[in-house]
């Protein structure tokens, strides 16, 4: 997320001006990588939180906070929501499934819900209210949460495959948008190169992190970059 932020916030003339153009392409093929590692952890934070209220009322605070650093920093327009707003969206639908499995009589009614919310996702993402990564953003926590700590056979399986087929949607969505010559139509594939990362996790929480970082750190390392990019 940082080196992704490093090549997007400096833009690719910052690079053509230094006569290393091929230096964005590479920052921004590293954070490829960023997006579905942070889902995934995202999908864990909400299975493993035992406070789910605070958990959304922290993420809210940060979004809220983040969203103003985000629209400066990466000349957004004004309604483009960042990352953290995704997430939200992301937290409701996994709401929505958790009240599925609590009441399975109703199951059908929260499924038509979440796909309902879907399609609204994805009507405004081409109605050009961006939401980040539009549905693949929306559903790939949700994905994650579904079926890595389930107990139904081939659960795993399902995950990482569903997970492939939306990284593998949302280059074919910006492949349509941008042109078939430029290599940034191909950049969102590397995404699919998080996936033997994520294979490798253990399942196990690391030791000495704060435990605000990543709320702390989304809003304050674009804040930062900005800052020093005035100074070029």
């Amino acid at each position: 997320m940082l080196v992704d932020h490093i090549g997007a916030i400096f833009g690719v003339q910052f690079y053509e001006n230094l006569g290393i153009s091929w230096l964005y392409v590479v920052l921004r093929i590293i954070g490829r990588l960023s997006f579905p590692i942070f889902a995934f952890f995202v999908a864990e934070g909400w299975y493993y939180t035992k406070n789910k209220k605070r958990y959304i009322l922290l993420l809210t605070i940060f979004a809220i906070i983040s969203q103003p650093i985000y629209y400066f920093a990466l000349n957004q327009y004004l309604f483009d929501f960042n990352i953290l707003f995704t997430f939200l969206i992301s937290i409701g639908l996994m709401c929505i499934l958790d009240m599925a499995r609590k009441y399975p009589n109703y199951s059908f009614m929260y499924y038509t819900f979440m796909f309902a919310i879907g399609v609204i996702v994805f009507s405004l993402s081409l109605m050009g209210i961006p939401i980040s990564y539009g549905v693949y953003g929306v559903f790939l926590p949700v994905v994650f949460y579904a079926f890595n700590h389930s107990t139904v056979r081939y659960a795993k399986v399902l995950m990482w495959a569903i997970s492939f087929l939306l990284m593998v949607f949302y280059w074919l969505i910006t492949f349509v948008m941008l042109d078939f010559y430029q290599l940034s139509s191909y950049i969102s594939l590397f995404a699919l190169l998080s996936l033997p990362l994520l294979m490798c996790y253990n399942g196990e929480k690391g030791k000495g992190a704060p435990k605000y970082l990543f709320y702390i750190f989304y809003p304050a390392h674009i804040l930062i970059i900005f800052l020093v990019s005035l100074l070029f």
